[in-house]
C-alpha cells in the first residue's frame, strides 16, 4: 500500500479514515457476536483501536489490519519523520520492518523536560557518497557556477544561450557519431510571475519569454512552469525526453523544487538569486541527473552549469555547498568560474560581530501561524489570500465609477499601399474609427481577475454583477464593448482594495484568536541573527564614523562602510552609536536579512534593528522602519498600521511542548515602528 504519513499522523486518530470502522474491512478480526475471541485479539495486539465497555470490540478499520498483518515499513525522506509523532504512527503499525530512505539520516538527541528520552540514532545500512554516483554515471559533475555581477539581466541570460547553443553544438555531434538522442535544456528562474506583477520592475517570467523568442526561440521551445502557468501539461511537453518534444527552455520562479527532475536539463540561469538565494539552492538539484545515467564521453555533456545573476558571489557558493550537503551530496566538487570579473571589480568579504557581541544569540520574533497539528511561518499565498471568502461580493460600487460620458480608445487603421514602381511603401489616409464591433468578454475578465479572486466560478458571479448593474444603468452591449478596458481596470482597482481591506481583517481577526503570532517563542522557532554578514566593500573603503570623528563602538557588525548606507541611514545610524542606553544596533538587509510577513504579500524589512536596555528594565529591541518624505504614502501608512498592531500583540510564547525548550524567556520586549525621514530627529528618541 502507497500511503502519505499525514493520513495516520495525528494524536487523536479516531477523526482518521484509516482508524474508523469502516465495515469494509473483512477476514481479520472475530465476528461481531464472539465476544471472547475479540478479547483474546485484544490481549494478543494491544494496540488494536476498540469499543470499550464491559464487551470490547475490535473495529474493523484499515489500520487495525495493517497493525495484524505487520507489514514492512518503507519511509521514504526519513529526514522529514523524525517528531515523536511520526516515530509512533510509522511503529503503530507493529511493523516487522522499517526501512528509512533519505539523502540525510538524523539522529534524533535527547531533549530537556519532564519525561527526558533516550536518543535516536541513525541505523545507517548503506550509505551512497555524491562520488560514487558520479562513478556509477548517475549525475553530472562537476557542477560549474559562473557569477556574473553586471546589472543587465539579459546580459546573464545570453551568456547562458551561449552555453546552452554550446552544449546542444555538442549534443548534435553525440548523435551524429553514436545515435544517442540528448536535447540540452535550459532552466530560467525569474523573480516575479503572474498578470499583475509585471510592471513592478523585477525580471518577469514573461519578459524572460519575449526575450527569448526575441533571441530566435520559437513558441514551442519555450515553456513557463509557474503556479498560475504550467505549459509543461501540454500534451505535446509531458515527455521531455522525447526527440519529438520541443522545449529548450523552462521559466520558473520556485515551481519545480522538488519532486522533478529532467536529465536533459544542463543550464540553471537563475536571475533571481539574490532575492531568492533558497530557491535557486533547490533548483540546482533539478540539472543534476545524468541523461540515462551513463556518461557520453563528452566532458561538456557530463557536466552542468548555474549562471547567477548579480548576486553575491560568496553567498552563492555556500548555499550551493550547504544545498549539496543537504541533499547527501557534499563530497561532490564545485568549480566557479568568473567570467565576468569586469562586471563588479569587488570581491565579497566577511564582516564579524564586534568582539563584545561575537557569541551573543539574538533571537526576534517571526509572525507564525499556528494551526492544530503545526506551527510554521504565515506565507500570504496560503494563509491570507486563499482564505478570503468573496461570495456575495457586490460590485455596484465599482460600476458606478465608470462614468456614463466615458471615452473608449479610438481604433485608426491606417492604409499602407506599394508605390506605383513597387520600390516604396506609402501611408495613405486614416479611417477614424474601426468598422469591428467590440463585446465584452467575461470569460476574459475572469482571467484579469483571477490573482484577486482565485476561485474563477465566484469570480464569473462578481463580473456578471458588475455588467447587470452596468445594464441598468444604460450600458448596451456595444457601449459595454467599447468600455471593456475601463471596465476591466476599475473592476481590478476596487477588488484590489477590497483584498486589501478583507484580509487586514482577517490577519487581525486571526492574531486576536491567537492563531497568528508574533511572538519570541521558547521551542527555537524564531529568527536568528547572523554571526557573519557579507560586503562587498573593499577593506581600505571609507568606513562610517562617529560624531567625533572616531570609530562606531555598537554597531553590531564592524566596519561599516559608507557606501553601504545612504545619506539619511547614515545620520540616523551615527545618532544611535551615540546613545548610551542603546546596547546594539544592526542595519538590516532588505530580502536576505529579517522581515515581517504582514497582511499583504511584501515583507516589512525595517532598515535597522536595535537593543536598548535600561537600569532596573528589560532589554527593548526595536525594527526601526524609515522612509523617506516622497514615500508617506499608502505603503507607509500599510508599514506603520503593520508594524504597531504587531508591536502591541508581541507576547512571549510559553505554550511550549514537552522536550522543546531551546529559548529561556529573558523578558525583553520588541517594538517595531515606522518613521518619516523628516521626523526622525523628535520621533526616535522616544523609542530610546
Amino acid at each position: 500500500m502507497l500511503l502519505m504519513l499525514q493520513s495516520a499522523n495525528r494524536e487523536t486518530q479516531d477523526s482518521l479514515k484509516m482508524f474508523q470502522d469502516r465495515g469494509d474491512v473483512h477476514g481479520f478480526f472475530p465476528p461481531e457476536g464472539e465476544q471472547q475471541a475479540h478479547k483474546a485479539a485484544l490481549d494478543l495486539t494491544p494496540n488494536l483501536s476498540a469499543y470499550t465497555g464491559m464487551f470490547p470490540m475490535v473495529k474493523d478499520s484499515l489500520g487495525n489490519a495493517l497493525r495484524i498483518i505487520r507489514p514492512v515499513v518503507v519511509m521514504d525522506e526519513g529526514h522529514r519523520a523524525i517528531s515523536d509523532l511520526a516515530f509512533g504512527t510509522l511503529y503503530g503499525f507493529n511493523p516487522c520492518f522499517v526501512l528509512e530512505l533519505t539523502a540525510t539520516p538524523q539522529d534524533v538527541q535527547p531533549r530537556g523536560g519532564r519525561k527526558p528520552r533516550e536518543g535516536r540514532y541513525a541505523n545507517v545500512l548503506v550509505e551512497v557518497t555524491g562520488r560514487e554516483l558520479d562513478r556509477e554515471g548517475m549525475i553530472k559533475m562537476p557542477l560549474n557556477l559562473d557569477p556574473r555581477q553586471g546589472n543587465d539581466w539579459k546580459a546573464t541570460l545570453n551568456a547562458a544561450l551561449a552555453k546552452l547553443n554550446a552544449l546542444d553544438a555538442e549534443a548534435r555531434r553525440l548523435q551524429a557519431d553514436t545515435g544517442r538522442y540528448i536535447r540540452p535544456i535550459m532552466l530560467i528562474q525569474v523573480e516575479r510571475t503572474g498578470a499583475d506583477q509585471r510592471e513592478s520592475g523585477h525580471i518577469h517570467a514573461d519578459d524572460v519569454k519575449d526575450w527569448l523568442l526575441t533571441a530566435g526561440f520559437d513558441a514551442a521551445e519555450v515553456a513557463i512552469k509557474t503556479a498560475q502557468q504550467n505549459d509543461l501539461n501540454a500534451p505535446e511537453n509531458q515527455d521531455l525526453l522525447a526527440p519529438t518534444n520541443r522545449v529548450r527552455a523552462i521559466i520558473t520562479k520556485q515551481a519545480l523544487q522538488e519532486g522533478w527532475d529532467c536529465p536533459f536539463a544542463y543550464v540553471l540561469c537563475s536571475l533571481a538569486a539574490s532575492s531568492h538565494l533558497r530557491a535557486m539552492t533547490q533548483l540546482v538539484g533539478r540539472i543534476l541527473r545524468q541523461p540515462g545515467a551513463l556518461k557520453t564521453g563528452i566532458e561538456a555533456l557530463d557536466e552542468c552549469h548555474v549562471i547567477t545573476h548579480h548576486a553575491d558571489t560568496a553567498s552563492v557558493v555556500k548555499a550551493i555547498k550547504d544545498g549539496l550537503e543537504q541533499d547527501g551530496l557534499g563530497d561532490l566538487v564545485l568549480r566557479v568560474t568568473q567570467d565576468d570579473k569586469a562586471g563588479s571589480g569587488k570581491t565579497a568579504r566577511t564582516i564579524k560581530r564586534r568582539p563584545a557581541f561575537k557569541s551573543t544569540e539574538i533571537y526576534l520574533p517571526k509572525v507564525m501561524l499556528v494551526a492544530e497539528a503545526e506551527v510554521r511561518d504565515l506565507d500570504y499565498e496560503t494563509d491570507v489570500l486563499s482564505t478570503i471568502d468573496w461570495r456575495g461580493f457586490d460590485p455596484t460600487d465599482l460600476a458606478n465609477r465608470v462614468p456614463e460620458n466615458a471615452q473608449a480608445a479610438e481604433s485608426q487603421l491606417q492604409r499602407i499601399r506599394l508605390s506605383d514602381d513597387g520600390t516604396e511603401l506609402l501611408v495613405g489616409e486614416t479611417v477614424a474609427a474601426n468598422s469591428e464591433t467590440l463585446r465584452f468578454d467575461p470569460a476574459h475578465a475572469v482571467r484579469m481577475i483571477s490573482d484577486i479572486v482565485l476561485n474563477p466560478f465566484v469570480g464569473r458571479e462578481i463580473v456578471a454583477a458588475m455588467v447587470r448593474q452596468l445594464h441598468a444603468r444604460g450600458f448596451d452591449d456595444a457601449r459595454l464593448g467599447q468600455l471593456a478596458s475601463l471596465i476591466i481596470e476599475e473592476l481590478r482597482k476596487g477588488l484590489d482594495e477590497a483584498r486589501n481591506a478583507r484580509a487586514e481583517a482577517l490577519f487581525k481577526a486571526e492574531v486576536d484568536a491567537g492563531r497568528i503570532q508574533f511572538r519570541l517563542r521558547l521551542d527555537g522557532r524564531n529568527w536568528r541573527m547572523p554571526f557573519t554578514v557579507e560586503t562587498s566593500e573593499p577593506e581600505n573603503g571609507r568606513q562610517l564614523v562617529n560624531r567625533a570623528g572616531g570609530p562606531l563602538e555598537k554597531s553590531l557588525f564592524s566596519p561599516i562602510y559608507e557606501n553601504e548606507l545612504n545619506g539619511d541611514e547614515r545620520d540616523v545610524a551615527v545618532y544611535l552609536d551615540g546613545e548610551k542606553a542603546l546596547t546594539w544596533w544592526h542595519r538590516n538587509v532588505a530580502r536576505t536579512q529579517y522581515g515581517i510577513q504582514g497582511w499583504k504579500k511584501a515583507k516589512i524589512y525595517p532598515d535597522f534593528i536595535f537593543a536598548v536596555h535600561r537600569e532596573g528594565e528589560n532589554t527593548r529591541i526595536t525594527i526601526l522602519e524609515t522612509k523617506g518624505d516622497q514615500l508617506d504614502n499608502l505603503d507607509a501608512a500599510y508599514k506603520r498600521d503593520a508594524l504597531s498592531f504587531l508591536s502591541g500583540h508581541f507576547q512571549w510564547d510559553d505554550a511550549t511542548p514537552v522536550g522543546e525548550l531551546e529559548l529561556v524567556n529573558s523578558g525583553e520586549t520588541v517594538d517595531g515602528t515606522l518613521i518619516l525621514m523628516s521626523n526622525w530627529r523628535s520621533e526616535l528618541p522616544a523609542h530610546l
